[in-house]
């Protein structure tokens, strides 16, 4: 049977394995868990017809309607994901993240702190992004990344603070390191950016 841990709500039609833990306290809340206290955690919010396999949304995160995730997947504290996403295998979104509406996030991608993506994004098998130039070497903002709507992302990373435009498409493999406009092309390490063929300048095919 699931755990669904204080002020949790789980919408109408849901199918939640015995794995799934919804609302689990994040670090002001934890001292809450296993005690008389523990329905004053906040939770979490889950929408309506989700299938949740084995994983865990922190308390304050929400899940829209209609979303369906893999096993052993990750949603921190006061992240959203929108209606009708796919949260892999292995996915992990942390803390104050904006995933859109019908978004595909393949097996083992990782989502940093701060993300914001569109609508109808499709992220490959292990596609990384970044939010911290110089890991534990200077004192530095997380700058997380933006994805405007219809971006495909292949296998690949996206360094700190990077821009994807609408309709762009980010190759398997490349390391972009710079903003990538509208409806364009990166490809290589580091990317370059070249123009999207013809057959590829239209929306993807999420949510139909």
């Amino acid at each position: 049977m699931a755990r669904v841990i204080g002020g949790s709500t789980i919408g109408e039609g849901c199918f939640l394995d015995r794995d799934v833990v919804i609302g689990y306290p994040s670090g002001d809340e934890l001292p809450l868990l296993d005690g008389d206290r523990e329905a004053e955690i906040a939770g979490a919010t889950v929408g309506d017809d989700c299938t949740l396999r084995a994983g865990t949304l922190y308390s304050r995160a929400r899940l829209g309607s209609g979303v369906r995730s893999g096993h052993g997947w990750l949603v921190r504290e006061d992240s959203t994901v929108g209606d009708g996403c796919l949260i892999g295998t292995g996915v992990t979104i942390d803390n104050d993240c904006r995933v859109g509406d019908h978004c595909s996030l393949q097996t083992g991608v990782y989502i940093p702190t701060g993300s914001r993506i569109g609508d109808r994004c499709f992220l490959g098998p292990n596609a990384t992004l970044t939010n911290d130039r110089t890991p534990l070497r200077t004192d530095y903002r997380l700058e997380g990344g933006t994805l405007a709507n219809d971006v495909t992302i292949g296998a690949n990373a996206l360094m700190p603070g990077i821009s994807v435009g609408e309709g762009a498409f980010i190759a398997g493999g490349a390391v972009v390191t710079r903003d990538v406009p509208a409806w364009k092309m990166a490809v290589g390490v580091p990317a370059r950016i070249v123009d999207l063929p013809e057959n590829l300048k239209k929306p993807n095919r999420l949510g139909e």
